[in-house]
C-alpha cells in the first residue's frame, strides 16, 4: 500500500515538475503593433531617409533578429489589418473588411489560443476594432483612433483617463503589468501605438527635432497623376482627400496643403511661390515628413524602454519581440499621404523580429510574407496548435534560415474602399483589377517606383496571362467568391442604382 502511494506521489511530482518546465521552455512574447509606420522611415531598411529617420531601438532588434523586406499586408487599411493580425485570416474570411467590421465569432485569435495554453495575456493602446479584445486577462484600450494626448482607456477594469502622451502612457502600463507579472508563466505583451498615424502629434520634446533640415523628398514626390497612365492611382486623387494638393476638391482635396500651411512657423524653411504647385507640394511634404518622424522618434524610445525592461530581468534570451505597423504609408510619393492601395508604399510593411534562441543576428529576409502569417507563426513558436481555419503560414522555417520549396510565389490583396481593386504582388510585377476599369500591371524590376501602368504593351502579353492565372490560383487559395470581390461587388452596387 505504502509503495503504491509513493509511487502515485512521485508520478504526480514528474507530471507537476514536467507542467513546470514546459511552462518556462515557452518563450515570451512582446508584439508592438504601431500604426501606418512606413518601412522607409526605419533606419534599419537604408531608405533614403536613413540618416533621418533614426531609430536606433528599432535598428536593435534589426541586428538582432531578422528584417524582413517583402512584407505585406492583405487590406491595406488599419481595422482589417489588426483583425488579419489577430485572427490568420483574410479579411473576408474573419468579416472586417473595412473600418466598421467585426470579427466573426467563428475565426481564430492567437491571444485565445495562448491564453488556453496557459500564458498570461495583456493588451494595452489602439484597438479600432469593433469587436471586443478577446483572449486577454487585461485590456485598456482606447475607442477607435484615441488621442496623441490624455487617453481615456476602456477595459477590463472599468474606464479611465491617464495624462501624457500616449505611447509613452501605453508604455507607462505595460511596463507596470510585466512588473506584476507571474513569474512562472509565460506572458503575450501586445503593446500598440497610435502613432505615428495622420496628424501625426508628438511630443513636445520632439519639437526641435530637425527643425532647421530639409529631409529628402521621394523620386515620385511631383507626379503629374492627373495625367497618369494608372486609373488606380487617377481614381484614388479623383475619389479621396489624401492627396498633398490636387484631389477633388469634392472630396475635401487641397486641405491638406491648406491646414498645413497654417500650422507653420513663419521660418525660411515654408517660404513658397503661392502661385506654385511643386512648391505648395514641397511645403506640404516638407511640413509631413517633419512631424511623421517626430512621431516615430517616439515609438523608437519606448521600444527602447522595453527592451531596456528585457534586459534587467534578464527575460531578454527567452522573449520574442516582434515591430510592426498594421500596414505601409505614402510619405509624398505619387504626392499621396494615407494608404489603401496595393502599390508597395502602401501594402509593404515593416516587420522586424527578434528570438536569440532561433533566429541569426542580422538576419534579413526577403520572402514573400503576408500579415496573415503572423498568428500561425506566434503559435507555432509557443509551441500551440494552430487551428485549421488559419489562412496564414507559419515563418517559422524563415527563421530558422530555410524556405520551403512550396513557400507562395504572390501576396494576395484586396480593397472594398475607394477605389476597390484587388490583386496580386509577385516579386517583380503587381498586378490588380480595379472596378469598371482594365486591368493594371507595374513591373517594379524596371519602375520600382511605379510610375507607369505597363499593362496594354505588347511584350507583357504573355506575362500578363501567367499573373493572371496565378491571381485565379490565389482567389481558389484564400477560398473568396467572385461575387465577393471588391471590383466585382462594387460593380453589381451601381447596376441595381440605374
Amino acid at each position: 500500500m505504502m509503495s503504491k502511494q509513493i509511487t502515485s506521489l512521485v508520478l504526480a511530482l514528474l507530471i507537476t515538475t514536467a507542467a513546470f518546465a514546459d511552462q518556462h521552455s515557452k518563450p515570451n512574447i512582446v508584439v508592438v503593433f504601431v500604426d501606418d509606420h512606413a518601412f522607409e522611415a526605419i533606419s534599419a531598411y537604408g531608405t533614403y531617409l536613413k540618416d533621418f529617420a533614426q531609430t536606433h531601438a528599432i535598428d536593435r532588434l534589426a541586428k538582432e533578429g531578422m528584417r524582413f523586406d517583402n512584407f505585406a499586408c492583405a487590406n491595406s487599411i488599419c481595422s482589417p489589418s489588426r483583425a488579419s493580425l489577430l485572427t490568420g485570416q483574410y479579411s473576408h474570411k474573419n468579416g472586417v473588411l473595412g473600418l466598421n467590421g467585426s470579427i466573426n465569432d467563428s475565426s481564430p485569435q492567437y491571444p485565445v489560443e495562448l491564453q488556453n495554453a496557459g500564458y498570461q495575456t495583456w493588451l494595452v493602446g489602439k484597438w479600432h476594432l469593433k469587436s471586443k479584445p478577446k483572449g486577454y486577462d487585461k485590456y485598456m484600450v482606447v475607442k477607435g483612433q484615441g488621442k496623441y494626448f490624455n487617453p481615456t482607456f476602456n477595459g477590463s477594469e472599468g474606464t479611465w483617463k491617464r495624462e501624457g502622451y500616449s505611447t509613452d502612457v501605453y508604455t507607462d502600463i505595460a511596463i507596470e503589468w510585466l512588473k506584476t507579472r507571474d513569474r512562472d508563466r509565460p506572458f503575450l505583451l501586445s503593446l500598440q501605438f497610435k502613432a505615428p498615424h495622420h496628424d501625426y502629434g508628438h511630443a513636445e520634446r520632439y519639437n526641435d527635432q530637425l527643425a532647421d533640415v530639409t529631409i529628402p523628398e521621394p523620386p515620385t514626390l511631383y507626379e503629374d497623376v492627373r495625367n497618369s497612365d494608372s486609373n488606380l492611382k487617377k481614381e484614388f486623387l479623383a475619389r479621396t482627400k489624401f492627396h498633398m494638393l490636387h484631389a477633388d476638391s469634392s472630396q475635401g482635396g487641397g486641405a491638406y496643403y491648406f491646414r498645413h500651411l497654417k500650422d507653420t512657423a513663419p521660418n525660411q524653411m515654408w517660404k513658397h511661390d503661392p502661385n506654385s504647385d511643386k512648391d505648395k507640394i514641397r511645403v506640404a511634404y516638407q511640413h509631413q515628413i517633419h512631424k511623421y518622424i517626430r512621431c516615430v522618434m517616439g515609438n523608437d524610445d519606448n521600444l527602447k524602454r522595453v527592451l531596456d525592461y528585457l534586459d534587467a530581468e534578464k527575460l531578454t534570451d527567452n522573449t520574442i519581440v516582434i515591430y510592426t505597423s498594421d500596414q505601409g504609408y505614402w510619405l509624398g510619393q505619387h504626392g499621396f499621404y494615407d494608404k489603401r492601395l496595393i502599390l508597395d508604399t502602401s501594402m509593404l510593411m515593416p516587420f522586424i523580429i527578434r528570438y536569440p534562441k532561433l533566429i541569426k543576428p542580422g538576419s534579413v529576409n526577403k520572402d514573400l510574407c503576408i500579415n496573415v502569417d503572423i498568428a500561425p507563426t506566434l503559435l507555432d513558436l509557443a509551441g500551440v496548435e494552430i487551428p485549421k481555419a488559419m489562412q496564414g503560414s507559419s515563418m517559422k522555417p524563415l527563421l530558422k534560415g530555410s524556405t520551403p520549396s512550396d513557400w507562395r510565389q504572390s501576396q494576395f490583396y484586396t480593397y472594398w474602399g475607394a477605389p476597390p481593386h484587388y490583386g496580386i504582388r509577385t516579386r517583380r510585377y503587381t498586378y490588380f483589377k480595379i472596378a469598371n476599369h482594365p486591368a493594371e500591371l507595374f513591373d517594379r524590376k524596371i519602375d520600382p517606383d511605379q510610375r507607369h501602368n505597363v499593362a496594354g504593351k505588347p511584350e507583357y502579353k504573355d506575362s500578363i496571362a501567367q499573373l493572371e492565372m496565378e491571381l485565379q490560383e490565389q482567389i481558389r487559395e484564400v477560398v473568396i467568391a467572385n461575387s465577393q470581390l471588391p471590383g466585382n461587388a462594387t460593380e453589381k452596387r451601381k447596376k441595381r442604382k440605374r
